[in-house]
């Protein structure tokens, strides 16, 4: 739901969720739940800058990629991998986990004052 380069910035049903892979409407609420909550720890504490990690981002997609390499839809060129546009990396664009696990791992950054984030604000310098 964010990207290394663009602090501030969250979008919902985009690449490495569950979002071709399961219900629409729920990913959304999932995701849009996550992000208000976390816009609100980041204003109860003062926090006025959220940009994730380059090596949370990195072990993010590893994770997603590992769990992709052993289904059968690795074995496919297809958009679920981005091997339809020539040149771009081949890599998986889904979560193949499911939603608990999806939900699971989204949760637990939540927790542990999102991890994997760097923090920043007016009386705060942290990572999260």
């Amino acid at each position: 739901m964010t990207v290394v380069n663009y602090p501030n910035m969250f979008f919902s049903y985009g690449p490495q969720a569950p979002t071709a892979l399961s219900n629409g409407p729920v990913c959304s609420e999932i995701q849009s739940e996550w992000i208000v909550n976390c816009i609100t720890y980041l204003r109860d504490n003062n926090i006025t800058r959220i940009e994730p990690s380059r090596e949370a981002e990195e072990e993010w997609t590893n994770y997603v990629n590992k769990r992709y390499s052993g289904q059968l839809f690795s074995e496919a060129k297809s958009w679920y991998t981005g091997a339809n546009i020539p040149g771009k990396k081949v890599q998986s664009l889904n979560f193949t986990g499911g939603i608990p696990d999806y939900l699971k791992r989204i949760s637990i950054v939540a927790k542990k004052g999102y991890e994997g984030f760097i923090l920043t604000g007016k009386h705060v310098e942290a990572t999260g």
